[in-house]
């Protein structure tokens, strides 16, 4: 009997090596938004640190304040610069997850194909084992060996 070969095994390997691509570009898109997350909070902590040090401050200058006004502002411009980044971001993200999804539906069909193939040349294969099986016991008969 011969073994089970399906003719699109390399595309089945070759989607599956894309379909692994596609994950990992997601997961980059991923790793992009945590870290912009995390400069985020970085600066909003930086600016709550710049608040509490005037207040506690024994004594404030008007240079202090003035300091304090500016670094805000360079927040606020720092901030509307991450938020326009994420949102880039999170724009990518969705297309990469379009991609992904179809990368996955490409390798489930071709794996689906694979499967059935397998199963009607598992069937094809028992029933000719079964007429080589019937086929020697009724020579068997025939010959009178029982």
């Amino acid at each position: 009997m011969k073994e089970f070969r399906f003719r699109l095994e390399k595309v089945l390997g070759w989607r599956h090596l894309q379909m692994r691509a596609e994950e990992e570009k997601l997961v980059a898109l991923q790793q992009q938004v945590e870290v912009l997350t995390r400069r985020a909070n970085a600066l909003a902590a930086a600016e709550l640190n710049s608040k509490l040090g005037v207040l506690k401050a024994p004594s404030v200058q008007g240079s202090d304040l003035h300091a304090l006004t500016a670094f805000q502002n360079r927040v606020k411009k720092e901030r509307a610069m991450l938020a326009a980044e994420r949102g880039q971001c999170e724009r990518r993200i969705a297309l990469q997850r379009a991609r992904l999804l179809k990368a996955q539906r490409d390798y489930r069909v071709l794996e689906k194909l694979r499967e059935r193939r397998k199963d009607a040349w598992t069937y094809s294969n028992n029933r000719e084992l079964e007429n080589a099986a019937a086929d020697a016991h009724l020579s068997k008969l025939i010959r009178g060996d029982s």
